[in-house]
């Protein structure tokens, strides 16, 4: 016989195990049947009413009912004649995204290693099951004619589907192991987990037990979820879906029909009819084999299944090797309801049902590779393993371990195995009651949105009496959408529950509502929020209260009352007056506090999502917290402000660029017709305007200090908008989140300009040509302003919050929600560190001296506060870390490098004060390494003498060509460390210049130095006084005290090599890099090694008194007679102070002068003599030089200027693009 032997075998029942499984299957949502009706019992009455699931009778849900109010007689029984009774039919529209859900008993999934599993989802309308319905009596419908026209029945697949099933001859190709299928077993009801035949409803057992069939079905696939996504492949190209499959026709029926088929008989009356090409065609049955069946629709998704453990009728959770974190839903698949049915009946809706399949095996039986890993035929496990060949038996019985033989024991030590080979590799299945696929309404308010089902599994009882059923649940517990989005509110229940189930509200029945939670209650707690609307009369968008997320109260009305307060018919609506207020009756169908008196149906209608945020919600009837809780959310994401900003920011892109392009055409041709047109001229024109108007704007001026406020509102905007999806509905949650978002990247960003090692590498990339790096202190102040004023936002709308929510009846005090909780007892320790390091941060206070602590000495210590702040935001904030990681990382890394190189010990050269209130120190490293550094750098020394915390940055005023490095440190009485170092060296009863002498004895501690007076030592002088040489004296003993240097470190004053023309600016003792320089240009230009030829360099030097200038007088003059660079240096030095004017000597190697520069007119000098050239100006001084410094090289840099004068010319002409006007460049020194 040429029997089908189908490589579709593999995929189903063959794939499945080698042991006796109970692997139950359960369909929630939509809600499955089991087949049950509406008997008032756990148990199902029939379980072969509609089909074989082979699940415990326990499971499954009865059908929905809709009586007004309740399908009950006068005893309170049920009474399934009521008007309504089984006709509380849910309905999809199409399109719609439809929740399917399920427990599963044996567990499945790739990271399950005990089984192996398939789950087929599958749906059946009634274009090909005529008469599909759920019926009215648990008996099954008879195989006649007649049985499937009586609506009494309920009615699945078609009579003539069984009818061909029962006479066509079975696939012998199959694995059937040692069950008895010969004789008169050989028909299409015969299978291995049926081999008897036995009816249930008008399934095809062979159909029912394999997929993908050989045989055209009246099922539609919807998707197939497998443990072996390898196989997605096969599953989908032989899905009905996308082909047709044969069958054998009666010929003649065939014909006189027009097309219809029923199977023919074979001509042996103990065989079944033919079931393949051959035996159809053959003469003696004189069959017609027709292809057909495609359902011409979209192939069936094939996906992993979801992880679930076995023997656990639960939640499943992710696969990770075997474990994982718990999902919130039990295993599910999103379904978009198709409309195609609808399309091929040309009807406005269909009655439909859904199936799931749920094939197991164990992990030794692999259908697809053979029994225990072997396989004798390339069919994998076959009929070749049936009867006496079967590799496992029923129930067998052998010494399956191994025993060594003990004749004196008297026994083989024979087990038995409890196998039925009938259940070997298995199917388990499950049905929903009959629905509706729908049209969408004409009216339909979601426009392009998508359209969720919102619906409710669960029925009345806890937990023991339901199972394997469960209790209520919202289906999906967590629904997301997007703005604009419908959800569409819908669930049935019944009124046949047995009497003695808990629950609460009329007993049998099932009811649900839907109420929101409040602020802070969200899934937590479950008193339900005082319902606010948004009011739009008049035009006016009003919130009172809580913010719903439905439009309008009607709505929120109809979902908290389900109707009870109206009764509609044929659409007119009218009050129903059943309502008692006053009844505490709980069988009582007024008392509609328990929503006794609304039916089990309930059609909320497509609800539109305009608000978005995250909702909590729950039904006030079941959310009974003493065993049971029914409480989900939705959350509606928003886009249309996302939406609007990018197609905003698209927009301006497109237009920038057509205005480009547009430019160049004009430009290369300008007789063409577009450069003549007037819109054209018009247009750049205008943007030649606005061009010079954005050149001398703020937006030019301080575009890094622009860029970071952009930063910080688009920051609070994405922090405002994230807060939408959460569910609090305090006015002012929102603002704390959009402050507290920006306090997430500001904290980390306020790291960057102090990371004094990687600003110094930036230096030396082309990077540091791009970036401020000149300005890190400024905008280290600026971001700790920021800081500070996000910080009083987040604090002052958390604590409006806390006002908002305690008088909206949270129950919890300001004080409770502000410091009961760790977010909040952090949040203000981290608020007061801030305060504190934010205080003493001020200039003032840093000057300021209290006896002999000074305000610098507690800003240091107080600033180190940075470290348990930055510890204590990564614990207030769950996003702080995904910010604060990679700064974090980049800091310990900066720290670890200065760690390194800091703590160098120092030898002291010498010590000397040139001029009043100024130290000279010169140093060499004790390692005897030499330093290297940069002109312009400098460095951080401490001296543990004075304190061992305190670090302080001092410019490098010597050359690195000289053999020693020397810094000039300011030491006034009202500076602590700096005067506490001139008093610990050069001590103020001496006040003389000290100097290391060379000894042939070397110290064991080569920083500790040893000082003598010499002859040429000098006392400090002021203005007026002449300089005196003191006589020597005794020098004190300085030979304890340490000093460590960190360094060096970069500044904006080692990019004056880059200019061939620079203004260098210095105030006072900000002479010192700037003489480092000088020295260094000195002898790069005596050995001819300029990094950039030199054109000019002029130095302005004010100095308070003429004490401060004669520190540095020699030096300069020294420059000014060079032969290299006298030709190109001009020096210039102004004395702003009370001058001696017989003090004062004149020279004429350089320019002396009285009073404060005029810079406008320095820089229009310096600008006329060099056009064309980019002049670097550099200072080091206070800030009101450098403003002035700042507006010279504002006033300097002209805008560019068409200077074309008429239209005609600049049709003629073009613009120079690559002639750049020259820039005086302002760079300022900051520590």
């Amino acid at each position: 016989n040429n029997h089908v032997k189908h490589s579709g075998m593999r995929s189903f029942l063959v794939v499945l195990p080698a042991s006796l499984v109970a692997g139950d299957i359960y369909l929630h949502a939509p809600r499955g049947s089991n087949n049950k009706l509406n008997e008032v019992s756990n148990n199902a009455q029939n379980q072969a009413r509609l089909f074989d699931s082979q699940n415990n009778a326990a499971g499954g849900y009865q059908v929905g009912d809709n009586c007004d109010p309740v399908c009950s007689n006068a005893n309170g029984q049920y009474d399934a004649n009521t008007p309504g009774a089984g006709e509380g039919q849910m309905y999809y529209y199409e399109g719609s995204l439809l929740h399917i859900d399920w427990t599963i008993q044996h567990g499945c999934g790739s990271g399950q290693g005990n089984v192996k599993c398939n789950v087929v989802l599958q749906y059946m309308c009634e274009d090909s099951a005529p008469g599909l319905r759920d019926g009215k009596t648990t008996s099954r419908v008879p195989a006649t004619p007649e049985g499937e026209a009586d609506p009494q029945y309920g009615l699945h697949e078609p009579l003539s589907w069984y009818k061909d099933c029962s006479i066509r001859e079975r696939n012998r190709g199959l694995y059937t192991a040692d069950q008895n299928l010969g004789g008169t077993r050989n028909r299409a009801i015969n299978t291995r987990q049926n081999p008897n035949g036995d009816r249930r409803g008008l399934e095809c057992p062979e159909e029912r037990d394999y997929y993908p069939y050989w045989h055209p079905t009246p099922w539609r696939d919807i998707a197939v979820l497998t443990d072996d996504l390898s196989r997605c492949g096969f599953y989908q190209s032989h899905s009905q879906n996308v082909r047709d499959y044969g069958q054998c026709c009666d010929k003649e029926y065939h014909s006189i029909t027009n097309g219809k088929c029923i199977q023919p008989l074979n001509e042996d009356p103990n065989q079944g009819g033919p079931n393949n090409i051959g035996e159809c065609q053959s003469a003696n049955n004189n069959g017609l084999w027709v292809e057909s069946g495609r359902w011409n629709t979209w192939t069936p998704r094939c996906e992993a299944t979801p992880f679930s453990r076995d023997n656990h009728l639960g939640n499943a959770a992710s696969a990770k090797g075997g474990g994982g974190d718990p999902m919130t839903d039990a295993p599910h698949f999103t379904w978009r309801v198709p409309g195609e049915v609808l399309n091929a009946m040309r009807a406005q809706e269909a009655t439909c049902v859904l199936r799931i399949r749920y094939n197991i095996s164990t992990a030794d039986y692999d259908g697809w590779n053979g029994l225990d890993g072997s396989s004798a035929t390339s069919d994998a496990v076959t009929s070749v393993f049936n009867g006496v060949n079967a590799k496992i038996m029923n129930n067998p019985t052998a010494d399956f371990v191994g025993f060594s033989t003990n004749p004196e024991a008297q026994t083989a030590y024979p087990l038995k195995l409890n196998v039925n080979t009938a259940q070997f590799g298995r199917v388990f299945e499950d049905r929903s009651h009959t629905f509706k696929i729908k049209r969408l309404p004409s009216n339909n308010p979601c426009g392009i949105g998508r359209i969720h089902n919102l619906n409710v599994r669960g029925r009345r009882g806890n937990i023991v009496q339901v199972y394997p059923a469960v209790e209520y649940d919202f289906v999906p517990t967590r629904l997301e959408a997007h703005e604009g989005d419908c959800i569409h509110f819908q669930w049935t229940g019944s009124d046949a529950n047995p009497t003695g189930n808990a629950g609460n509200g009329r007993r049998m029945t099932d009811r649900i509502n839907v109420v929101e939670l409040g602020s802070t209650a969200r899934l937590g707690l479950n008193k339900p929020a005082k319902h606010g609307y948004r009011d739009v009369s008049n035009g006016v968008l009003r919130y009172t209260s809580y913010s719903s997320m439905f439009s309008d109260e009607a709505t929120v009305r109809k979902m908290a009352y389900i109707g009870q307060d109206v009764r509609c018919v044929n659409g007119t609506c009218v009050p129903s007056l059943r309502c008692d207020d006053n009844s505490n009756d709980e069988n009582s169908v007024n008392n509609c506090k328990e929503l006794n008196a609304a039916p089990g149906y309930f059609d909320g209608g497509l609800v539109r999502m305009d608000r978005p945020g995250s909702f909590s919600y729950t039904s006030t009837r079941n959310n009974d917290f003493s065993n049971r809780s029914q409480k989900a959310t939705i959350v509606v994401h928003p886009w249309k402000v996302a939406l609007a900003i990018g197609g905003g920011a698209a927009g301006i892109l497109f237009l920038a660029v057509c205005i480009l392009l547009t430019r160049r055409h004009v430009e290369r041709y300008p007789d063409k017709k577009v450069a003549k047109m007037r819109v054209v001229q018009q247009t750049l024109g205008f943007c030649d305007f606005c061009g010079r108007r954005l050149e001398t704007s703020f937006l030019v001026r301080y575009p890094y200090t622009l860029a970071l406020l952009g930063l910080c509102g688009m920051l609070y905007a994405i922090g405002f908008w994230m807060a939408l999806g959460d569910s609090d509905p305090a006015p002012t949650y929102g603002h704390a989140k959009g402050f507290g978002r920006m306090l997430d990247v500001l904290c980390n960003v306020i790291f960057f300009p102090v990371l004094r090692n990687m600003t110094s590498w930036l230096r030396t990339t082309p990077v540091g040509r791009v970036l401020p790096l000149d300005a890190t202190l400024y905008f280290h102040k600026v971001i700790g302003m920021l800081i500070a004023v996000a910080t009083i936002g987040h604090i002052a709308m958390h604590y409006v919050r806390f006002n908002w929510q305690a008088s909206s009846g949270s129950g919890e005090t300001v004080v409770g929600q502000a410091i009961g909780r760790w977010t909040g007892i952090s949040g203000h320790l981290i608020a007061l560190c801030m305060l504190l390091m934010f205080f003493t941060a001020a200039e003032r206070f840093r000057r300021r001296k209290w006896g002999k602590i000074g305000g610098h000495s507690i800003f240091v210590r107080v600033h180190k506060l940075w470290i348990p702040v930055l510890l204590l935001l990564w614990f207030h904030s769950r996003s702080f870390w995904h910010y604060s990681l990679f700064p974090t990382l980049l800091l310990i890394l900066d720290k670890l490098i200065g760690r390194m190189r800091g703590k160098e010990p120092l030898t002291l050269v010498s010590a000397k004060s040139p001029a009043k209130d100024v130290l000279h120190l010169s140093f060499k490293l004790a390692s005897g390494r030499r330093f290297k550094f940069r002109a312009g750098q400098y460095l951080f020394l401490q001296c543990p003498a004075i304190s061992t915390t305190e670090w302080h940055p001092f410019t490098i005023s010597s050359s690195p060509e000289e053999h020693t490095f020397s810094v000039h440190i300011r030491c006034r009485p009202d500076m602590d460390w700096t005067f506490a170092l001139r008093q610990l060296i050069l001590p103020e009863v001496h006040g003389r210049d000290m100097q290391k002498i060379p000894t042939s004895k070397q110290t064991t501690r080569p920083c500790m130095v040893e000082h003598v007076v010499p002859s040429d030592s000098v006392q400090l002088a002021d203005v007026e006084a002449p300089f005196k040489p003191n006589a020597p004296s005794a020098p004190p003993d300085l030979d304890q005290h340490e000093l460590f240097m960190d360094g060096p470190y970069g500044t904006a004053s080692e990019e004056v090599f880059h200019y061939q023309v620079m203004v260098l600016v210095a105030a006072g003792i900000g002479v010192t890099p700037f003489a480092s320089i000088l020295k260094t240009l000195a002898y790069q230009a005596k050995n001819d090694m300029l990094e950039t030829p030199l054109k000019k360099v002029s130095f302005y030097w004010t100095c308070r008194d003429q004490a401060e200038f004669n520190s540095f007088k020699d030096i300069m003059e020294g420059i000014c007679t060079d032969p290299y660079l006298g030709r190109m240096f001009d020096l210039n030095t102004y004395l702003t102070g009370e001058l001696n004017l017989k003090s004062i000597s004149a020279s004429e190697k350089y320019h002396q002068f009285a009073g404060r520069p005029n810079w406008s007119r320095i820089g229009k000098k310096i600008g006329d003599e060099y056009p064309d050239d980019d002049v670097g100006v550099f200072l080091c001084g206070p800030a009101a030089i450098g403003t002035q410094l700042a507006a010279m090289c504002k006033t300097m840099n002209p805008v560019a200027v068409d200077t074309r004068s008429s239209v005609a010319d600049r049709r003629t002409s073009r613009l120079d693009v690559h002639k750049r006007p020259r820039k005086f460049v302002f760079h300022r020194e900051n520590f």
